[in-house]
C-alpha cells in the first residue's frame, strides 16, 4: 500500500467538507503585503500594524477611507489619511479581483466535482470585502467567510465555528488548508479539525507534521489524498437497529 493510499484510509476518510486559506493559499497575495504598507506608511513595526489590525479592521465592516482616519488619528499622523487610504483601497480592488495560484483552480474543480463542501476562511480586512463575491470565489467555493462578518479571526476557535454552522458539518468532518502555521493549522487543529499545511516555499521536512496534520508544497497533490467523495454519514443508533 503506498502512502498516498495509507493516508486516504487513515486521515481523511471521513472529510466531508474542505475549507481554505485565501491569502497565499488560494490567492497569491502582493510583493508586500497591506499591512505591511501600512505599517511603513505609519513608521511602525510590522508586528504592531498586525496588532492594530487584528484588534479592529479585522473584525468589522469599513471603508477604506473610515480606516484610513482611524489609523491616522491612533498614531497622530493625520496629514497620512490620503496615502493610506490609496493603500487600502487598492487592497479592495485587489481582493474583488483575486489572483488565484495556477494550482487553485484545477484542486477546486476537482474536489467539487467529487461532491466535497468547499469554503474559504479568511482574516480579511473590513474595509477589504468585495460588495460582491469574485465570480472565481461563486463558481469554486460554496463560500467566503470574512473575519470581518464574523468578528473572529484565525486561530480563535469562533472563526472556525462559523464555518461549521455554515456547512452543518462537525470538526471530525472538516478540513481546513493554510499557509500559516499558527493561524491555519494550529487554530484549525485546536478547533478538532483535520489540517493540511500548504508549505509552498517548498522547504524540507515531514510530510507529517503530527497526528492530524499533512504538510503539503502544491494543492495539486490534496486531491491526491482524498477519497474519491464524501463517505456516507455513520447510521445512528437508530437508524442501525432498524
Amino acid at each position: 500500500m503506498t502512502t498516498q493510499q495509507r493516508l486516504r484510509r487513515t486521515l481523511w476518510e471521513g472529510v466531508h467538507g474542505i475549507c481554505f486559506d485565501l491569502g497565499g493559499t488560494l490567492v497569491r497575495p502582493e510583493s508586500e503585503p497591506t499591512t505591511g504598507q501600512v505599517a511603513q506608511l505609519l513608521g511602525i513595526s510590522l508586528e504592531e500594524a498586525r496588532a492594530v489590525m487584528e484588534q479592529g479592521a479585522k473584525r468589522r465592516r469599513i471603508s477604506p477611507e473610515d480606516l484610513a482616519r482611524d489609523l491616522a488619528a491612533a498614531f497622530g499622523r493625520s496629514a497620512l489619511v490620503g496615502p493610506l487610504t490609496h493603500v487600502l483601497e487598492r487592497a479592495r480592488q485587489r481582493a474583488a479581483e483575486p489572483e488565484l495560484f495556477p494550482d487553485a483552480q484545477p484542486a477546486l474543480t476537482a474536489l467539487r466535482e467529487r461532491g466535497f463542501a468547499l469554503f474559504a476562511l479568511t482574516n480579511s480586512l473590513g474595509s477589504s470585502i468585495p460588495a460582491e463575491p469574485p465570480q472565481a470565489f461563486r463558481t469554486l467555493l460554496d463560500q467566503v467567510i470574512y473575519s470581518a462578518e464574523t468578528g473572529a479571526v484565525k486561530p480563535e476557535r469562533e472563526a472556525f465555528a462559523a464555518v461549521e454552522h455554515a456547512c452543518g458539518l462537525g470538526p471530525d468532518r472538516l478540513l481546513h488548508v493554510g499557509d500559516s502555521p499558527r493561524a491555519d493549522v494550529a487554530g484549525a487543529a485546536a478547533a478538532g479539525w483535520h489540517t493540511a499545511w500548504l508549505d509552498r516555499r517548498m522547504a524540507g521536512g515531514p510530510l507529517m507534521t503530527s497526528a492530524r496534520a499533512v504538510r503539503l508544497h502544491t494543492l495539486t497533490t490534496l486531491p491526491l489524498l482524498l477519497p474519491a467523495g464524501p463517505a456516507p454519514a455513520p447510521a445512528t443508533t437508530s437508524e442501525a437497529s432498524r
